[in-house]
């Protein structure tokens, strides 16, 4: 049965490793943009990552016949064949294809927190014949598209230990298998990636090929093992397998839920939990396939995705790493991808900082830990009274200021070719509504730990009182019912966004109780949709109906209209604390769980078209979409 590329590019598999690395592909086998490849690492965990291997090439000769297993796309191909009958991911990746009257399975898995790949291939086939596996190598950035200098790749097979290594000159891999190899170095046919079409980048590439490992097969049952890594370094593929299994098994048992949904975003969880070798922490990738660790995305998608899966120590690695790299009372708020220093500018990444700490305190009640965390929150607070960097400082309000008309500091950052897309300096709703959080958060830890010594001298109670009460008569919007998103030299700023939702939506409230109903019900009205909420109302001049083309049309898109997954959690916390209406909680779960079936299965996505049937868009997998949506399950069963 053949299916449209378009159906085809919609369901994508995602094994990764802990270190940033990734095996990436669509579940029927061709590449659909240039992100996909069975074997990409990172060479400074997580960052300065390198697709290696894009694919292995099956055919199996019956015959004198040579029959392709596994397509490749050619510019302007409309539809495929479809042969994957089945896919399971518990631990491992296993696969179940057919093509006529050949069946075969495929199981993969990296070793965990290392760069060894293993998969086994079971081929079902009716009579005697041969296989052929014909790895295609391109050893490149993983941003980028290119055909490889083939002049500069050598290899070379150790018969005895069955090892095909592959080398550019400054990277290296090494193939372990027991077929024959057959050396033969070519280029393939030109790849297209029509996901990299859409998105206005370069779409075509080729690989080469340095050969073919060939296997005779008996009719029935037959078995294929290859392992993969950057080193002359291997485990049993049988090992590695089971060890991911071990390994999903006790994750899921540690939660203590039942619900299969749940047990797919404990796996996807572990996807992001990464090490950081320059600081020697745990931390979080954003989401896969292209993003860091970014700051803000860290703390937010944190207590789903560590402290609900009960990753408590890995938690508090996070909090201290991101703590150590301050600067001026400002965590990073981005690792880049080549290693350089990190990026400051963020005015919310550190005040999610706070509600990060105060989950772990409620998951764990380390009064230790939490001591040893206060004389940096003290700083942080003390950074953002007095001025810091970013134009951050304290207004005779109470509210904090932040930025200018040439930055984009908050969630909504989109910055392209000079053109700050969504202005959002001066006092922003969300910021305000963390800082309230952040002040109330340190006063109860330090009563927690009886540290209130600590703050005796800054009087942190009249500060709280002075921020709620300015925040409640500034940012009002009396003709609406609900809340301006900003105020910009004492002047509010109406366009209603779904920002006003954290102002319920936080540990502690900023909002008064008595407007609560309202302002949820204005986010509901006006910014609901079944995988998130909208960016901005569908009536507003900038609502963008889609997220497509290149990305100066994306990027004007990104926060305009496109609905953004993670913000569920914020919407679906302000409703329970405000209606206490626990099954509709568990309906809007239920509705955005069947996501789980498209992008990566598994995971969640970071963004969907603002118009109906909201397309995913944006990263495949995104931290913080599953965390949100394990927190809030975790916040209904306790």
């Amino acid at each position: 049965m053949k299916n449209p590329v378009n159906t085809l590019i919609n369901h994508e598999f995602l094994m990764t490793n802990g270190l940033g690395g990734y095996a990436f592909g669509t579940l029927e086998g061709p590449s659909a943009r240039k992100y996909h490849g069975l074997y990409t690492v990172s060479l400074t965990p997580p960052v300065q990552r390198r697709h290696m291997i894009s694919k292995i090439q099956k055919r199996i000769w019956l015959d004198d016949e040579a029959i392709v297993l596994n397509h490749d796309l050619r510019a302007g191909t409309q539809e495929i064949e479809s042969t994957c009958v089945n896919f399971v991911h518990k631990g491992t990746i296993f696969q179940t294809y057919q093509q006529g009257n050949l069946m075969w399975h495929r199981e993969l898995a990296f070793k965990y927190g290392t760069n060894e790949l293993a998969i086994v291939y079971e081929f079902d086939v009716p009579q005697d014949c041969f296989l052929e596996m014909e790895p295609w190598f391109n050893f490149r950035d993983h941003h980028e598209t290119e055909t490889p200098d083939m002049s500069l790749y050598q290899g070379a097979f150790t018969e005895d230990e069955g090892v095909l290594k592959v080398t550019d000159g400054a990277h290296e891999v090494f193939m372990k298998s027991h077929g024959i190899f057959s050396p033969n170095k070519t280029y393939t046919e030109e790849s297209w990636y029509p996901i990299e079409t859409r998105r206005g980048y370069p779409d075509l590439e080729k690989h080469i090929s340095m050969g073919v490992f060939r296997y005779p097969l008996k009719k029935g049952a037959n078995r294929v093992e290859i392992s993969i890594n950057i080193e002359n370094l291997f485990s049993s593929p049988d090992s590695v397998l089971k060890s991911r299994k071990d390994r999903y098994m006790t994750m899921v048992e540690k939660t203590g839920f039942s619900n299969a949904s749940i047990a797919k975003l404990v796996q996807a969880a572990d996807d992001f939990v990464v090490y950081r070798q320059n600081t020697g922490k745990k931390t979080i990738i954003a989401g896969y396939p292209w993003f860091t660790d970014w700051g803000r995305d860290t703390m937010i998608a944190l207590p789903g995705l560590t402290l609900v899966t009960g990753r408590y120590e890995e938690a508090l690695e996070m909090i201290e790493g991101f703590l150590s790299k301050a600067y001026r009372g400002i965590i990073p708020n981005n690792f880049p991808d080549e290693g350089e220093a990190p990026m400051y500018n963020t005015s919310d990444g550190t005040l999610w900082l706070f509600n990060a700490v105060y989950h772990y305190y409620e998951h764990t009640k380390d009064l230790s830990g939490v001591r040893n965390l206060l004389p940096d929150l003290i700083s942080i607070i003390k950074h953002h009274i007095e001025g810091t960097i970013n134009d951050i400082y304290m207004d005779e309000d109470g509210l904090l200021n932040t930025g200018n008309p040439e930055t984009q500091l908050t969630w909504m950052d989109v910055k392209v070719e000079g053109w700050v897309v969504t202005p959002r300096h001066g006092k922003a709703v969300e910021i305000n509504a963390l800082w309230y959080n952040a002040v109330k958060i340190l006063m109860a830890l330090t009563e927690a730990t009886d540290s209130k010594s600590l703050i005796a001298s800054m009087d942190l109670e009249t500060l709280s009182e002075k921020i709620r009460i300015g925040f409640n008569e500034k940012f009002w919007n009396e003709k609406t019912g609900s809340l301006y998103d900003l105020i910009i030299e004492g002047e509010p700023v109406d366009i209603p966004r779904p920002n006003m939702i954290f102002s319920v939506g936080l540990t502690f409230p900023v909002l008064e109780p008595s407007r609560w109903a309202s302002v949820v019900s204005y986010v509901e009205k006006s910014f609901k949709v079944p995988y998130g909420l909208l960016t901005l109302k569908r009536d507003d001049e900038n609502f963008h109906a889609h997220y497509e083309g290149d990305l100066l049309k994306r990027d004007g898109a990104y926060h305009r209209g496109t609905a953004w997954g993670w913000l569920l959690g914020p919407y679906l916390e302000a409703h329970y604390k405000t209606f206490k209406d626990r099954k509709s909680i568990l309906e809007d779960l239920n509705l955005a769980f069947a996501h789980l079936e498209e992008g990566i299965h598994g995971s969640f996505s970071e963004i969907f078209e603002g118009e109906a049937p909201h397309l995913q868009r944006g990263c495949s997998a995104q931290a913080w979409s599953v965390g949100e949506l394990l927190r809030i399950w975790w916040l209904l069963h306790h």
